[in-house]
């Protein structure tokens, strides 16, 4: 008796966990063209992106990847692609002369509780300098580039956070405060300011 009761707690968690996702893929559908219409005003501004995960307190840059980060000009998060809550992470770059793709996309499948399934980002540089920074960002530090590279789909041994956690459920979902951050004077991002002339307007 004991045990069919405890059956049916699982199965009723199962239950509950079933209809939260299917709840969550309404509400994400739903928030999707206002993620569309933030990420049309986001590229207006010109470094947003550089300087948002900059202004990150999680110090998510490897410094070797700022010039790298210069040329981000969208990021995209997609959630919930199935019921047991699989993503991607996009990140697009413009025109630069450290690699040839210009799209970034990490996507992780989860297939139960325990088992993920990751397809990682590829980057291929088209100068020595790309070749420096992959070295670099490969390494044991904290990396934006390197997360997209990796096999895993995070490591909370280099972020307080499971560093997908991060990029997914802090900073894409609201990137102006750090952004705001990285512009204040006295910040303590290691990560250069950005020109002047380049610094876009500050969101509203």
């Amino acid at each position: 008796e004991l045990h069919e009761t405890q059956l049916e707690l699982q199965l009723l968690d199962e239950r509950c966990a079933e209809e939260q996702v299917s709840i969550q893929q309404k509400y994400d559908a739903l928030r999707r063209p206002a993620f569309d219409r933030r990420r049309a005003m986001l590229r207006r501004i010109a470094g947003f992106w550089r300087a948002a995960l900059c202004g990150h307190p999680a110090k998510l840059v490897h410094p070797r990847e700022v010039s790298v980060l210069e040329h981000v000009v969208d990021f995209d998060v997609r959630e919930n692609l199935d019921r047991r809550g699989s993503f991607e992470v996009h990140m697009h770059l413009g025109e630069n002369p450290l690699f040839r793709e210009q799209a970034l996309v990490k996507r992780v499948t989860f297939h139960d509780a325990s088992t993920e399934r990751v397809e990682a980002a590829t980057l291929t540089p088209s100068s020595a300098s790309g070749t420096e920074v992959l070295s670099a960002v490969r390494g044991p530090a904290m990396s934006v580039l390197g997360w997209f590279l990796s096999a895993h789909s995070g490591d909370p041994s280099r972020v307080a956070e499971d560093f997908a956690d991060v990029l997914r459920r802090d900073l894409w979902q609201d990137p102006i405060p750090y952004y705001l951050a990285f512009q204040a004077p006295g910040s303590s991002s290691a990560c250069p300011p950005l020109p002047t002339a380049s610094a876009g307007a500050a969101p509203s």
